[in-house]
């Protein structure tokens, strides 16, 4: 699952239109295609990066690996090598969020400014564009870029524009790409990640994922136990919610993350006026909320209403601990104070907050290639409840429990109406040696903490969880005492999976929580390198 941002730690929250069923790079016809073989190193797209040392290969790969004989696709791999071969430890492949983020920059992200520079220096780093995404045969339904405001309810809970928005979108990505998209899966990228372990020639790879890419590994590492080395897993899905049970924890998610925002406005009171408590900034937020929905505000060039407001806080609260919480708080501030007056052009602190929209004209990744994956990947690996009165019953639910999520995470998607999945939804179990380590922030509001428990759950034995008792999406780069536990996993000569533990944000353990395992003494503050935030 995705964010607006990345580090190595995250990853990061994305116009053509693609002829019906065909993708626009890498089809070949339905004829045998030869075994895998070495890669062939050449310049990257001159969209992914300018490091001098990147180079990126493309990968033949069957568009369904059930029928090898058949259609191939293209997927474009990335790779700078070890800076210190006499010490290299082997593949490090790194794998984004989303689905539907592209990870051929990521290698070059690793050797930028801020970057802890062992990973480099000791790893071929690795990324690629999984199948169907950006430069690996990018598939598209042609659908508009501006459509997330219909994830939401309506102001008094109906879901029926959700309802016809979710078939019209499926109907149209059956018309454009119905013979590509049921093989968008992450059983089909974890198939092609170990077409890409043997033509990089390696017996066994390590592995880095971050949110939905801890999926990817996890099935990756349940399929191939004794290929993967060494495994970290960062801010997991729970393999045993996929896919609505887990997109449905948004709303625990966010309840759980807002309190960080709502104590810190009240202790700048004196800045923001928005309430001298947590509670009082709440209410007040809430009420802005309810005036928007009913009253949205017109600047030049943009409605603000509740569902803006909303995407926009959940987008920024993402973000590690308190990084963004001066710009949230500045929006809302502005926001309350143009709700009592007439708006006579956009303040800059909402215009900072409006995302660039714009796709550069003859730009060769389809404008929604994000969404397309999006959903071929969510409603493509497990089926999902198909009557819209269960949706609608969800939503009435979580609007009490979780009222500023307004029932979005419990509301129905084109996945409703998706056909059949190809296959059953990939497993994850605990075969296999003990070599992967999860970190989970404690309050994720994308992937609450609970998620990453569940994956724990999952793989057992194999695996470690390490919590960080803060705020945000992306653990490794927003936490000291967890990004020196991981970096160390990964470049020390003989790697040894650390115990079960609580990181907070001082680098000290603060206390043993049940159901996470002993925990002990982990070096403190300024240990671990400060790792920069990566595009994403």
């Amino acid at each position: 699952m995705g964010s607006p941002a990345s580090r190595i730690g995250t990853a990061v929250t994305v116009t053509v239109a693609l002829a019906a069923g065909l993708l626009t790079t890498g089809a070949t016809p339905g004829h045998a295609q030869s075994p895998t073989g070495p890669l062939v190193w050449r310049s990257c797209p001159a969209d992914v990066s300018d490091h001098p040392a990147l180079r990126c290969a493309v990968l033949s790969v069957p568009l369904d690996h059930r029928d090898p004989q058949s259609r191939h696709i293209t997927v474009t791999v990335s790779r700078i090598p070890a800076t210190d071969p006499a010490r290299r430890l082997g593949t490090l492949v790194l794998s984004p969020g989303g689905p539907g983020i592209g990870g051929l920059a990521m290698p070059a992200q690793l050797h930028g400014p801020g970057q802890p520079p062992q990973l480099g220096q000791r790893y071929d780093l690795v990324g690629f564009d999984a199948r169907g995404v950006r430069h690996s045969s990018p598939v598209s339904c042609g659908l508009p870029v501006a459509d997330r405001a219909v994830r939401y309810p309506a102001p008094d809970g109906s879901i029926a524009h959700s309802v016809a928005h979710a078939r019209a979108t499926a109907q149209a990505c059956r018309r454009e790409a119905a013979d590509v998209l049921p093989h968008i899966t992450t059983a089909n990228t974890a198939r092609d990640l170990d077409r890409i372990r043997a033509a990089l020639g390696e017996e066994r790879i390590s592995f880095f994922g971050l949110s939905y890419g801890t999926y990817l590994g996890a099935v990756y590492a349940t399929r191939h136990p004794h290929r993967t080395d060494r495994v970290v897993l960062d801010s997991a899905l729970d393999p045993n919610r996929i896919w609505y049970d887990l997109v449905r924890l948004g709303g625990l998610g966010l309840t759980q993350r807002l309190p960080d925002l709502t104590g810190w406005v009240a202790d700048r009171h004196h800045t923001y006026r928005l309430g001298r408590t947590a509670a009082a900034v709440e209410h007040r937020y809430r009420t802005l909320l309810r005036d928007l929905d009913h009253h949205p505000i017109t600047y030049p060039g943009l409605v603000v209403d509740g569902n803006w407001l909303r995407d926009y806080t959940r987008d920024n609260l993402e973000q590690p601990d308190a990084s963004q919480f001066p710009h949230i708080a500045a929006v809302w501030q502005e926001l309350a104070a143009a709700s009592r007056a007439p708006a006579t052009g956009t303040p800059a602190v909402v215009a900072d907050a409006i995302p660039a929209t714009s796709v550069p004209a003859g730009a060769a990744v389809p404008a929604d290639n994000r969404q397309t994956v999006g959903y071929a990947v969510q409603c493509g690996d497990a089926a999902w409840p198909r009557r819209p009165e269960r949706y609608a019953a969800a939503v009435r639910r979580d609007r009490t429990l979780f009222p500023e999520d307004a029932g979005r995470s419990a509301t129905i998607t084109p996945c409703a109406f998706w056909p059949a999945p190809v296959e059953a939804a990939p497993m994850v179990g605990a075969a296999g040696p003990r070599n992967i380590l999860i970190l989970h922030n404690r309050r994720d509001p994308a992937t609450p903490w609970v998620s990453g428990h569940g994956m724990h759950q999952a793989l057992r034995h194999r695996s470690t969880l390490v919590t960080a008792d803060t705020g945000g999406h992306g653990v490794i780069g927003a936490n000291d005492c967890a990004t020196a536990l991981a970096l160390r996993y990964l470049t020390d000569d003989r790697p040894h999976l650390p115990a079960s533990r609580i990181c907070p944000g001082d680098g000290q353990i603060l206390r043993r929580d049940a159901g996470v395992g002993q925990t002990y003494a982990v070096p403190g503050r300024g240990s671990a390198p400060a790792l920069a935030p990566l595009g994403r």
